[in-house]
């Protein structure tokens, strides 16, 4: 059993479970937890992913003049959509969990 395990993991085993395609009770069995304690760790880490979110401020430059998407962030990703379709970027955003 997962007698004193941490958030990390925690966070592994929901993930496990969303991944193995199985009930939690079969998930749990399966991996010798307590079906009680992984219930209490997934709804403590959805509350903690929900609370977690920062918004940042953004800029919005001028309109490019190529058919492209551009979007950066403060640490330094980069996306580039090969697409200039602003409804259709915004509809791939909705269908994001």
């Amino acid at each position: 059993m997962a007698a004193r395990q941490g958030t990390d993991y925690w966070q592994a085993q929901v993930e496990g479970w969303r991944q193995s395609g199985l009930s939690q009770i079969a998930y749990c069995a399966q991996h010798g937890l307590n079906i009680k304690s992984f219930r209490r760790w997934r709804t403590k880490l959805q509350r903690a992913a929900a609370t977690s979110l920062t918004l940042v401020p953004i800029s919005v430059g001028p309109p490019a003049t190529t058919p492209a998407i551009r979007l950066h962030s403060p640490s330094g990703w980069r996306i580039e959509l090969a697409t200039a379709n602003p409804a259709w970027l915004a509809d791939l955003l909705r269908q994001l969990p």
